[in-house]
């Protein structure tokens, strides 16, 4: 039998204890994915800040507030901009949200693929799969920018974001969306690499590395974000470049990670680049297709539910926007940070999984999967709790009206009340990507998102317009987990009565270095 050497990171992914190697790798991906969950309060705050004082200010936007107010003011009120500003942001958050989703597909797909090439130790197919996911991202990312810029371009008709307003077309909220969006769409490129690099990285086990690249790059996003709208005055367009500078970043520094590191796999050369394979590409989007229906059905009930919302019966609007629109645009970043260390304790747990799948350690998935539902359940029910005590708090901080905030804090309270039953989901897309059953994964992931969502979406619509009471619509959504979860559970059942005896760790095929000096001293 022949002596291995292994590096430290293969070393906890075999043979650390369970929850020892999901501290070491989900500690990581949890504070990476809560930092780039407070991507989208921190664009959204910055543009509320500094922004919104040169908006206030415009001659064009004042002239179209006007028309809307049936006012003849000179500055528009600062309260009045930050409003629109926040559901423009919920526009363009839905845009950021589906070209990510699209990102998943090469840049998770490519990881996994890795992870697999990592556990079998095949070190020619763990660069070969490098190479062919840069290339493959760069395409892919093109192709998603052009069809984005379809749905928003505002001479034709901008439908992804004009759909949302329904009868309550607000030209200010249209054309801020726009100057929001349109240097994303000129750079989607680089959001695309970004989560190449920082999802091979990963799931390398260099969390260390993606862990420092991921808290740099906030602080190089909100410097070059104010710069930009406080030095340059871009407005709208500054809020979105200073995120842009920081995808930069995150390329640069991969670039040097993977080329400068003697023990990295992931050094592609330009072959790996040039000669892209078919069954690779193949391999990318069949492993990245769970991630991105996930990340997808949550963009289409968001975007559906924010189309039926200013349709409810009985509702406010302030300054022609919905009230319970903004309701929704102050949820949805919060929401979002919920959600991101959710998914980042299931990105480190996977990467667990996924290389002792690779390495036929069964029993050891098991472990690491048991103790991640614990932690996932503890998750949630905490911030349920937190929820309910800062309500009010998590909705003036994005510039809900304050008049409205008494009414309308325990209906936030309801959209959320089921979330401890999320845990079900993200255990079972753990489980199933995994063990590389894709299939299992992508039917168990569209559940909450598709199959359960946006029925109970629509259902809630349903509910209050015969009861002419928008609070059932916001009762409706907040049920979708705990709905969700009945439906999920058999499968994990079914799972545990097919496997549970083949729960074994089948022994190495060598003689791992770092234990044979052990036995030697």
């Amino acid at each position: 039998m022949k002596t291995v050497d292994l590096t430290i990171r293969e070393q906890k992914l075999r043979y650390a204890k369970p929850w020892l190697a999901i501290a070491y790798f989900s500690i990581p991906t949890v504070l990476i994915m809560l930092i780039q969950g407070f991507y989208n309060i921190i664009d959204k705050e910055l543009a509320l800040q500094f922004a919104a004082l040169d908006l206030r200010q415009d001659p064009w936007y004042i002239q179209q507030y006007n028309l809307i107010t049936k006012h003849n003011v000179t500055s528009i009120p600062l309260k009045d901009m930050q409003a629109f500003i926040n559901v423009a942001t919920q526009y363009t958050t839905q845009i950021y949200s589906l070209l990510w989703s699209f990102s998943l597909i090469t840049g998770m797909g490519c990881a996994i693929n890795f992870s697999l090439a990592y556990g079998r130790r095949d070190l020619l197919q763990m660069r070969e799969i490098a190479g062919n996911g840069f290339s493959c991202t760069i395409l892919f990312s093109i192709v998603s920018s052009l069809l984005m810029f379809c749905l928003i371009f505002p001479p034709w008709h901008a439908v992804f974001i004009t759909s949302q307003m329904g009868g309550m077309y607000n030209n200010i909220t249209n054309h801020l969306a726009w100057e929001y969006s349109y240097p994303m769409l000129l750079t989607t490129p680089l959001m695309f690499l970004s989560y190449y690099f920082v999802s091979l990285l990963r799931n390398e086990g260099r969390t260390n590395y993606v862990l420092l690249l991921i808290t740099v790059s906030v602080f190089v996003n909100m410097g070059a974000g104010i710069f930009f709208m406080k030095v340059c005055h871009l407005k709208m367009e500054g809020a979105m470049l200073g995120t842009v500078v920081a995808w930069l970043w995150q390329i640069i520094v991969g670039f040097i990670i993977v080329f400068c590191s003697k023990s990295s796999y992931s050094q592609f050369k330009w072959q790996d680049v040039v000669k892209i394979k078919w069954s690779n590409i193949t391999a990318f989007f069949k492993a990245g297709l769970s991630n991105f229906i996930s990340n997808f059905a949550l963009v289409v009930s968001s975007y559906l539910s924010t189309v039926l919302v200013v349709l409810l019966p009985n509702q406010e609007q302030y300054n022609g926007v919905s009230v319970l629109q903004e309701l929704l645009s102050a949820l949805n970043p919060w929401i979002t940070l919920i959600l991101s260390a959710g998914i980042g304790l299931t990105q480190g747990a996977r990467t667990v999984i996924v290389y002792n799948y690779g390495a036929q350690k069964y029993h050891r998935i098991w472990q690491v999967l048991k103790i991640t539902s614990y932690l996932l359940i503890i998750w949630f029910c905490l911030m349920l709790l937190l929820v309910i005590i800062f309500n009010r708090e998590m909705m003036l901080m994005f510039a809900f009206p304050i008049q409205y905030v008494e009414k309308y804090k325990w209906w936030l309270v309801l959209c959320v009340c089921s979330y401890p039953f999320c845990a079900t989901t993200f255990i079972c897309f753990t489980l199933y990507q995994g063990i590389n059953k894709t299939t299992l994964a992508s039917v168990t992931t569209s559940f909450r998102a598709i199959f359960i969502a946006i029925p109970m979406i629509c259902l809630g619509y349903g509910v209050s317009i015969w009861f002419n009471n928008s609070i059932y619509y916001f009762i409706f959504m907040g049920a979708i987990d705990f709905v969700s979860s009945l439906c999920l559970i058999p499968f994990l059942c079914y799972s545990w009565k097919k496997y549970h005896l083949q729960l074994i760790d089948h022994p190495d095929n060598f003689i791992p270095n770092v234990l044979k000096i052990k036995v030697q001293k």
